[in-house]
């Protein structure tokens, strides 16, 4: 799973909340595909878990909002998630937080 952020007017801690507050919405309203939704809020909640949100935007400018260049939320085959922007992939360590 690869879930575009957009960090044009906010952080990557905000996208990630409000992401996930969204995805919560939509898998209570029913309807839609529940499995892809329950893939998605556990990759946004594994991340809001296991981020150091101040060290990212401290590391990289790009997570501090007010940019338009893509960053994707991803995981890696241990599940972990970790982020891809500017060519490269972000993967913070287990212990980071």
């Amino acid at each position: 799973m690869k879930i575009r952020l957009d960090l044009v007017n906010h952080c990557i801690e905000t996208e990630i909340k409000r992401r996930h507050e969204a995805a919560m919405s939509r898998y209570f309203k029913g309807g839609k595909d529940k499995d892809a939704i329950e893939a998605e809020l556990i990759l946004l909640e594994n991340a809001l878990n296991a981020f150091d949100f101040d060290r990212l935007r401290g590391q990289w400018a790009v997570l501090s909002g007010g940019d338009d260049r893509p960053v994707f939320l991803t995981r890696e085959d241990d599940d972990r998630p970790c982020l891809e922007f500017n060519n490269c992939l972000v993967v913070p360590p287990a212990d980071e937080k």
